[in-house]
């Protein structure tokens, strides 16, 4: 989910202040005034706060890069009182930093790096299938590849089949709060199996696990899954907690 949740957040619309008008709507115009000042300064702050904590990133990446194909790493390591245990200590401080939970707004996680530099380790500075999937991961989120996408027939037609043979389950629009994007979210429903469904741009799939009212995302390597109640009021979640504290919210439709 958080790599569809970031894919298409990028590629999402901003939400429009229609409907924050529509939610306050008998309120005096003063405190609307003044809520959406609170809620920019806010949004502000912790775009700030990402964009700090991830130059961070960026910095620590930069180095490990620099320093793993030298000779004395490739014979040292991240050895105690050699050249580059700074850098371990650096990593493993910049990783317990609460901030650095927000590196999953620009989908890295920090303990990733570490694992990284810990694999160079291991293979000498050579590049393995594992530092190739975590540099091409990285590297995407430093530079992402902007992209037009559009619908395609097929995806139309996917979607079609899917209403054809699911019952829909529930309809939902995802948003981040922080990034001020949004995205429609619907679950379908066939005998005991669920799939999750982003219906725009390449028609995004994801099945899902019932159990009680928790709904896991197969194969999911940060544990995300959804919450939903009898209402079908949705909670987003993954192995580390509530997904509200990181800006995303999900409202019924």
């Amino acid at each position: 989910m958080k790599k569809i949740l970031f894919l298409a957040l990028l590629t999402s619309i901003s939400f429009s202040c229609q409907n924050n008008r529509k939610e306050v709507k008998g309120t005096k115009t003063g405190k609307i005034a003044k809520s959406e000042k609170v809620v920019k300064t806010v949004v502000v702050d912790d775009l700030e706060k990402v964009e700090k904590i991830f130059e961070k990133f960026k910095s620590l990446y930069n180095e490990l890069q620099n320093f793993k194909g030298n000779a004395d790493f490739i014979e040292f390591g991240f050895g105690a009182g050699g050249p580059y245990s700074k850098w371990l200590k650096n990593i493993e401080k910049f990783k317990n930093t609460p901030d650095s939970k927000l590196l999953l707004k620009k989908g890295v996680v920090a303990g990733e790096l570490e694992q990284l530099g810990f694999e160079y380790v291991s293979s000498k500075g050579k590049e393995t299938e594992v530092t190739i999937f975590f540099n091409k991961t990285f590297k995407e989120a430093i530079s992402p590849i902007k992209t037009h996408k559009t619908k395609t027939a097929s995806g139309d037609s996917n979607y079609d089949n899917l209403k054809k043979n699911f019952k829909l389950f529930g309809r939902w629009e995802i948003t981040n709060t922080t990034m001020n994007n949004s995205y429609p979210y619907e679950i379908y429903i066939s005998g005991s199996k669920y799939i999750g469904v982003i219906p725009e741009d390449e028609f995004k799939t994801e099945n899902l696990e019932k159990k009680g009212n928790n709904y896991f995302v197969k194969g999911n390597r940060y544990g995300e899954y959804y919450k939903i109640d009898s209402k079908n009021n949705m909670l987003l979640f993954d192995k580390d907690g509530e997904l509200a504290t990181m800006g995303y919210i999900a409202i019924k439709k």
